[in-house]
């Protein structure tokens, strides 16, 4: 074991509890991109009534695994089915641990056949990047971590930009950028459209009950690209909000995703004692935060499984193995998950009443959102 590993990091706290509730880093950081541009109540109104665009350049992991065991190494380490995973097709990547407990999650691209590309927050890309050093697969593995949270006037570096337009006025930019139409790409699907002399790669997904796309490309082309996407829509009189790292983090409320569930690593034996011994102290699985209501001596409170997260539907049961299965099995025929809930607030009991106020300015604090998710006992760590 490493003096600066994950394990030595937990020894030296008292306990896995004890260093994720003392830690100093506090509250997950968005690193590069601004808090605010206008102010996040005008950011955050603006993904419902107009159009925005969320620059995710900088807080997330990409890792690209490629070679002959790609999708059969992949197949191991998640829970997803590959059966009928086509090239310029993405899904919600999910693994587990050996006991069944939520690693985290990334959207996986699968660019080839032997080649495919995860992008998310950094558990998943340490899981995998250990698997492929701990087993016997033929694969490569390229990992590009993301941005540091302060990068004190140094240069960054990326592999891509990545950049996500979303909003009921987003089709109009689309038109503008494109030089037309967009191709009639189906959700969670892959294509190309023109942005200026750009040609890029093109996810469709959407939120707010709106279409919205999530293009990237070299990191190069990052400042024409954002210009040109803001020139679009000035030309198609939209009015296109950025949107800083304030109102960014409350848009996964109206989605109902949990992106940051404690990685259920902090205990247990055999490869999760492997892991822990593998992972630096400085790994973001040490340097992490709990938070929430829940407040418990034991670590094991924190975890969550792919039942409890809604991504049960995910798992490939009629996959030979992966890591967890006989575990997600015993929990299945078990029965008895918590279960993810929203809660619909009743529009007479929020302020302001419907409609709402034109001018965004005049909302209060806290006033924009009309659903909230919950999860029993779930942490909002890291």
């Amino acid at each position: 074991m490493s003096k600066n590993s994950l394990t030595s990091a937990i020894e030296a706290a008292g306990g896995a509890v004890n260093l994720l509730r003392n830690n100093k880093a506090g509250i997950y950081v968005y690193p590069v991109v601004a808090s605010e541009f206008s102010n996040w109540r005008s950011e955050q109104i603006a993904w419902r009534n107009s159009a925005v665009l969320f620059d995710q350049t900088h807080h997330m992991d990409e890792i690209t695994v490629e070679g002959p065991d790609a999708e059969k190494f992949l197949s191991y380490v998640g829970i997803n089915s590959f059966a009928n995973f086509k090239l310029n097709v993405a899904k919600h990547f999910v693994p587990v641990t050996p006991a069944g407990h939520v690693i985290g999650d990334m959207i996986i691209f699968r660019e080839t056949e032997d080649k495919f590309l995860l992008v998310g927050r950094a558990p998943t890309a340490n899981w995998i990047r250990f698997q492929a050093a701990s087993g016997k697969w033929n694969v490569r593995l390229f990992h590009d971590p993301r941005s540091d949270s302060r990068p004190d006037g140094k240069a960054i570096y990326r592999q891509h930009y990545r950049f996500q337009i979303q909003g009921p006025d987003a089709g109009k930019i689309f038109e503008k950028l494109h030089g037309g139409p967009i191709p009639e790409v189906k959700f969670f699907h892959v294509d190309k459209i023109n942005i200026g002399s750009r040609q890029v790669m093109a996810l469709r997904h959407g939120m707010a009950g709106a279409p919205g796309l999530e293009v990237w490309g070299p990191y190069a082309d990052k400042s024409y690209i954002q210009s040109t996407i803001a020139q679009a829509a000035k030309d198609a009189g939209v009015d296109l909000r950025f949107v800083g790292a304030r109102a960014y983090s409350s848009n996964t409320l109206e989605s109902g995703w949990i992106p940051s569930p404690l990685p259920g690593i902090y205990s247990g034996d055999g490869m999760l004692k492997d892991y822990r011994d593998w992972l630096g102290a400085d790994h973001y699985e040490a340097v992490g935060s709990l938070g929430g209501s829940l407040v418990s001596d034991n670590i094991a409170d924190y975890y969550v499984t792919p039942f409890e997260l809604g991504y049960d539907f995910y798992i490939g049961w009629k996959k030979e193995d992966f890591i967890g299965k006989a575990a997600l099995e015993a929990m299945k025929a078990a029965g008895n998950q918590r279960k993810k809930v929203t809660i619909e607030w009743n529009r007479e009991d929020v302020w302001p009443p419907s409609p709402l106020p034109s001018n965004p300015a005049l909302l209060p604090s806290g006033s924009t959102s009309r659903t909230t998710t919950t999860h029993p006992a779930t942490p909002t760590n890291c």
